[in-house]
């Protein structure tokens, strides 16, 4: 400013030269301060990362908007609320209802006495696969579910079936380490059969 101030007292090229220096010193500052001041700039917060790219019309390029952390919050919260869709079974997830009984007359390996239940193809007795057993076979009238005989044992029990053959290929709930459960299809059958203890005579 002493510069500027004395000026007067110098020739006119010398004027313009101080004058075009003061010029230069003050844009050279500003430039500075402008650099400092976007480096000490707060970084974005996470969410604003996550953004929604809309076409610009009036131009080839993409117009690029941050999305809204309240609309990224009211997308999840509305993902957790939904509630699954409900399951529907194949048409071909039925009982087998074309395989004959059997039965036989031929002597028992052995006898044993066993507590038998009844028990139906609905969830809620079974699992997610009701017409499924556990070996993966289909049910049907004679299929039985028990933990203590092997799959495909066959048997009968001759006081309430006569020479009607069941057989192994379903698992019970693993408490019941000693008890038969027979499938039936009517359920009104299954809770009149209850539950009983019988002589059943093993086959194989």
């Amino acid at each position: 400013m002493n510069i500027l101030t004395n000026a007067k007292h110098v020739s006119p090229q010398a004027r313009r030269f101080m004058v075009f220096l003061a010029l230069v010193v003050t844009l050279t500052s500003t430039n500075v301060q402008a650099a400092q001041a976007s480096a000490v700039l707060p970084t974005a917060p996470s969410w604003v990362t996550e953004q929604t790219v809309q076409d610009d019309a009036t131009s080839n390029r993409s117009l690029v908007i941050p999305a809204s952390k309240q609309a990224v919050t009211q997308i999840v919260t509305e993902a957790a609320k939904a509630k699954p869709a409900k399951k529907k079974w194949n048409t071909t997830n039925a009982p087998d209802l074309t395989t004959p009984v059997e039965y036989s007359n031929a002597p028992a390996i052995r006898t044993i006495n066993v507590p038998v239940s009844a028990y139906n193809s609905e969830v809620g007795q079974t699992d997610s696969s009701p017409f499924t057993t556990a070996d993966g076979s289909q049910v049907r009238d004679g299929i039985v579910a028990a933990n203590f005989l092997k799959h495909g044992t066959k048997f009968r029990i001759p006081d309430h079936f006569g020479d009607k053959v069941f057989e192994v290929h379903d698992r019970m709930n693993a408490r019941y380490t000693y008890k038969i459960d027979l499938w039936m299809l009517n359920k009104s059958d299954a809770r009149k059969w209850g539950v009983k203890n019988v002589k059943v005579e093993i086959l194989n």
